[in-house]
């Protein structure tokens, strides 16, 4: 638009300045005649004269008048043609509504992972997956392996609307199914979220309204501690904002684990068995209330679930709830101690340990619910601007019925991580990081498993 108006003026400019030019030759030339010695011509000759050149005149305004539309004409047709080329040349690009802000962020990470003793999982700490000291002979020793599989991209938008923000998100890494080291290490991506917001609204895959993102302490590990919360999913949740904090409310995907004991012919324990539910109709119901002050930010979160199965062998639904207190409190400098404490009934699989959400009774094929707990307490320490470290404590325990499982089943898992990080230059992270975890039985068998964990990781 400026450069066709441009244009216009420059044409317009053109033909006025021609205009002033033939004027003046006109008053010039009339001038001229004026001045003329009076015996040259009479005074009617002279009129005559002037009379000839008011016409030349008119008739040259005419013919300038005429020739101004047809410029005018050539440079609109010139500048649709621009339009149209303009237009053209941006069609196969990206094209946003008005108003609307998009960004791609991510990052590229590689992995190298030594191991002392292979569990199930070598390319994150699952705490499950530590192998007890009775089972060791069955796995490898000293194992390594590099991976770049935590790799991640995603999109993001955002507009003003009358009713707020209006955002979307979309990301996924490549943890997806597929893929193999002997050949190119091709792994499949993976959805890890997915939503839209408008206003305090949001509806789509993202982290629980139970767990509070902000707590998160920094780790190498992409599994994380094992009694942390860690859970994605499909919800709608509402945020509403106060002084100093906010509350949330969401109903989230229901989704049952269960673990029983199955029994032998002569009725004695045989082995524990996991299975999943089935028949959910309810949602589960968080609410969380964050809050923000001068010397920290604090927040606390509740949960209720209807666990259901109705399969055809069992049929029963039993309500369980949770709560989980959260704290982050600024110490030294720009360090901070970050604590998180999980308790309920119904905890099972929003939390790190994968614990099953409760027992089905072998009898009664009824489910019976059963405490578990977790959290953990980090420090999170500069070094300098560019090096730091965490350090991260944590601990996961069920208290387990024997009433409904043998006593092979998982009782306590314990995590620590120690790690330096370095930032030679912004969005560049380069660390090394070691990894103790811990695994108990109800039978008292245990084991543990050393890590030494190193990254590179490039942000965009």
């Amino acid at each position: 638009m400026k450069k066709e108006e441009k244009r216009m003026k420059k044409a317009q400019w053109g033909w006025k300045k021609t205009q002033i030019i033939f004027a003046s030759l006109v008053i010039s030339t009339a001038c001229v005649g004026i001045s003329t010695p009076a015996g040259a011509e009479t005074m009617d000759e002279l009129k005559a004269t002037i009379e000839q050149l008011k016409q030349t005149v008119n008739s040259l305004e005419t013919k300038m008048q005429s020739m101004e539309q047809k410029q005018i004409k050539t440079e609109e047709a010139i500048s649709q043609q621009d339009a149209k080329a303009d237009y053209n040349a941006s069609a196969s690009g990206l094209k946003l509504p008005e108003g609307t802000t998009m960004s791609v962020y991510g990052y590229a990470k590689m992995d190298a992972i030594y191991t002392d003793t292979d569990g199930t999982v070598k390319t994150l700490y699952i705490p499950s997956s530590v192998p007890l000291d009775s089972e060791k002979d069955d796995y490898g020793d000293n194992d390594f392996t590099m991976h770049a599989k935590q790799s991640r991209l995603g999109f993001s938008s955002s507009s003003d609307t009358e009713y707020g923000k209006f955002n979307t998100r979309i990301e996924g890494d490549f943890y997806g199914a597929g893929g193999n080291e002997k050949y190119s290490n091709s792994y499949g991506f993976r959805l890890r979220r997915a939503y839209g917001e408008l206003g305090h609204l949001r509806a789509g895959q993202e982290w629980s309204t139970f767990i509070d993102l902000s707590l998160y302490p920094e780790t190498i590990d992409f599994g994380g501690a094992a009694g942390s919360l860690f859970m994605r999913q499909a919800l709608i949740r509402w945020t509403q904002p106060f002084t100093n904090g906010s509350f949330m409310f969401a109903a989230e995907n229901p989704e049952t684990t269960l673990i029983g004991k199955t029994l032998n012919e002569d009725g004695l324990d045989f082995t524990n068995t996991q299975m999943s539910g089935s028949g959910e109709f309810m949602p589960d119901f968080i609410a969380r209330v964050n809050y923000d002050a001068s010397f920290g930010h604090f927040s606390v979160a509740a949960m209720a679930r209807d666990l259901i199965v109705d399969d055809g062998v069992y049929d029963d639904d039993e309500w369980g709830g949770a709560v989980s207190l959260n704290a982050n409190i600024p110490t030294f400098g720009k360090d901070h101690l970050h604590l998180e404490l999980n308790y309920g009934n119904a905890l099972g699989r929003y939390m790190e340990s994968e614990f099953a959400d409760a027992f089905i009774n072998p009898v009664t094929h009824d489910i019976e619910t059963n405490d578990q707990w977790g959290g953990f307490v980090s420090y999170h320490h500069y070094w300098t601007d560019s090096l730091r470290s965490t350090v991260v404590y944590s601990l996961a325990e069920r208290d387990n019925d024997m009433n409904y499982v043998t006593d092979a089943v998982n009782k306590k898992y314990q995590s620590v991580h120690t790690n330096l990080i370095w930032s030679p230059v912004a969005r560049v992270n380069i660390g090394i990081e070691y990894l103790w975890a811990y695994r108990e039985v109800e039978n008292g068998e245990d084991g543990d498993m050393n890590r030494v964990q190193t990254a590179f990781q490039y942000k965009f």
